[in-house]
C-alpha cells in the first residue's frame, strides 16, 4: 500500500487585511480576526472576525455597526484579487459593548469562509 501524495494548496490570502480595508471608509470602525478554522475541503478556511463600531453617540455607533454589517455580509459579491469569499454571515451582534471609558461602541462577530484563487 502506498501513501497518497500530499495535497499542496496556495498560501491563504490576507482576509483580515482585506476586510479591514473594505471597512476603512467608515470612521470609528475596526476589525480583527480572533480565530481561523480549517475545514473540508482543506483549502476552505472559516475566519471569525470581530467588528467594533464606535461613535460620539450610541446612535452613531449603532448606525456605523449597521453600515459595517452591510459591507461584511456583501463580501461574497465583491471581487477580491487575492482570493474568493464564498460565505459571510453574522455569528452574533451587533451588541452594545461600551469601551472601558463608557465610549459608545457596538461589536459584532462574523464568520467568513474564504479560499485562495485557483492557480494553474
Amino acid at each position: 500500500m502506498t501513501t497518497p501524495p500530499a495535497v499542496v494548496i496556495d498560501a491563504q490570502p490576507d482576509l483580515e487585511g482585506w476586510v479591514y480595508s473594505q471597512l476603512a471608509s467608515l470612521p470609528g470602525v475596526t476589525s480583527f480576526c480572533y480565530s481561523v478554522v480549517w475545514g473540508w475541503p482543506i483549502w476552505l478556511a472559516s475566519y471569525f472576525l470581530q467588528v467594533d463600531a464606535r461613535g460620539s453617540t450610541k446612535q452613531q455607533a449603532r448606525d456605523r455597526a449597521e453600515q459595517a454589517r452591510v459591507i461584511v455580509c456583501g463580501l461574497p459579491q465583491v471581487v477580491w484579487p487575492d482570493g474568493v469569499v464564498s460565505y459571510a454571515q453574522p455569528v452574533d451582534g451587533p451588541f452594545w459593548l461600551p469601551d472601558s471609558d463608557a465610549g459608545p461602541r457596538y461589536a459584532a462577530r462574523y464568520e467568513i469562509k474564504a479560499h485562495p484563487n485557483r492557480s494553474g
